[in-house]
């Protein structure tokens, strides 16, 4: 009998020295509860706002008074009570008929934890036993981005660049532009306004939030040394075979501990032979487009320790069939420790790329998913000690693999829920002859995932 995975792991959260509630099911990891849906709030000053219920959540920046529903944020979350919450700092109101700020409203209680000093223990269940809370292994960069090619060693962002704190978009903007090595620290809330306008990223970057409420609101990340000024001279509207090599590249890029919200666009793009670029701890909520596409060309890329929310297409690796000339011998990419929360597709789908999917955690036990890998053309993919509870195909042919596809589906992943494997040639590259790994048992992953991915998990 199938069974759904319930993992619920309370985190304290400690600001400004005052104890707050832990990580409650219907509110994110040092947030506060100031009203529940239908009621009246208002917060003092602009703050990125939580409403949701279950650890699933819709983000946005409000100012003032709002109402906690629907239309303000622009979804809900089905099968209960939402409620609206604030990081713990945050001032705010709500009207006198909501619920408290220091405890969960009654629709919640079920599921909520008490105050506590140290991470519970979590039921998570694979057969008639319950996981209790395990040590978190090393966080560090593990995978591909730490493989020496390219004229690099391994990828360090803006190690031994000055550090500069931005908390506004045109500084944030002007801050990740060059290729001068810098380390950009997020503080609160940047927003632009939902536009499908990716701000470019530079070279030798780590983009940082402070804290777990950095966000970026309303806009995405495009890691690529093509710009604008380089569209006249080369005459292509963006980065094709015809200009490898004529424009200088992005590379050596770090991007941790960021919340996205509201992206017009995609979350993140790394793109036009970008290479060495780590994607670590963040969270990303459903954008106008992808959540992290990586494609035309680029290298050598660890996404790790990732939380996605509700996204459909989730991660892309190339993006058509046509680039093959531009991506055959690239896309080398790493996927571990990601927990995809109630999302649909793409963990990611996968052409021409070299994908190591390993100690991942599809998190979708309703019928609204459709596939966890998809399998594209000349796919070359190595899955091992994931958690699979999803519906849909965990691994399918798109219908363009083709003879040259590859997938190897080890052992060692675990399937709690899901139609089974439909591709699997067993015969994809060896990921250990590329760096070395340690592979976490697959019935630890959401208990493991719960405790440590997405933002607000790492400091800085």
């Amino acid at each position: 009998m199938r069974k759904t995975v319930l993992a619920h792991i309370a985190l304290l959260a400690v600001a400004a020295g005052v104890s707050t509630p832990a990580s409650a099911a219907n509110r994110p990891a040092g947030y506060l509860t100031i009203c529940t849906e239908g009621k009246a709030c208002s917060v003092a000053s602009t703050t990125n706002v939580a409403f949701g219920r279950a650890d699933q959540f819709f983000y946005k920046a409000l100012s003032g008074a709002f109402t906690c529903n629907e239309a303000t944020f622009g979804g809900r979350i089905g099968g209960g009570t939402n409620e609206c919450s604030v990081p713990a700092t945050s001032s705010s109101s709500s009207s006198k008929s909501s619920s408290s700020s220091s405890a969960p409203s009654s629709s919640s209680s079920s599921k909520s934890s008490s105050s506590v000093s140290s991470v519970s223990s979590s039921s998570v269940s694979s057969s008639s036993s319950s996981t209790s809370s395990v040590t978190l292994p090393p966080m560090g960069l593990v995978g591909f981005a730490a493989v020496n090619a390219n004229g690099l060693a391994t990828t360090t962002g803006g190690a031994g660049g000055p550090t500069v704190v931005v908390t506004t978009y045109a500084d944030f903007v002007a801050a990740i532009a060059d290729h001068t090595p810098r380390i950009v620290k997020v503080s609160g809330t940047i927003t632009n306004g939902g536009t499908t306008e990716m701000v470019p990223v530079g070279s030798n970057k780590t983009i940082v939030g402070i804290g777990s409420t950095a966000t970026l609101n309303g806009f995405g990340l495009n890691v690529s040394g093509f710009r604008d000024e380089h569209v006249k001279p080369l005459g292509e509207k963006i980065c094709e075979v015809s200009t490898e090599g004529k424009f200088e590249y992005a590379k050596n890029v770090i991007i941790r501990n960021l919340n996205f919200v509201n992206a017009g666009d995609d979350n993140i793009n790394v793109q036009c032979w970008s290479h060495h670029v780590w994607i670590d701890h963040n969270t990303f909520n459903k954008p106008g487009d992808g959540s992290v596409d990586i494609k035309r060309g680029s290298d050598w890329v660890t996404v790790s320790w990732n939380k996605f929310v509700l996204t459909d297409k989730t991660m892309l690796l190339s993006h058509d069939n046509d680039a093959q000339a531009q991506d055959t011998g690239k896309l080398h990419v790493s996927y571990h420790h990601n927990w995809f929360n109630q999302t649909r597709q793409r963990h990611p789908r996968v052409r021409f790329g070299m994908a190591h999917f390993f100690n991942n955690w599809c998190d979708n036990p309703t019928s609204t998913n459709n596939y966890v890998i998809g399998v594209g053309m000349s796919a070359n993919i190595y899955a091992d000690g994931n958690y699979i509870n999803c519906y849909g195909e965990t691994t399918q042919d798109m219908g363009d693999a083709g003879p040259l596809a590859k997938l190897t589906w080890d052992a060692s992943n675990y399937i709690q829920l899901g139609d089974g494997v439909e591709f699997n040639t067993g015969n994809a590259f060896n990921p250990r002859s590329f760096y070395s790994y340690t592979l976490d048992a697959a019935t630890s992953i959401p208990t493991i995932l719960t405790q440590g991915a997405g933002a607000g998990k790492v400091v800085d």
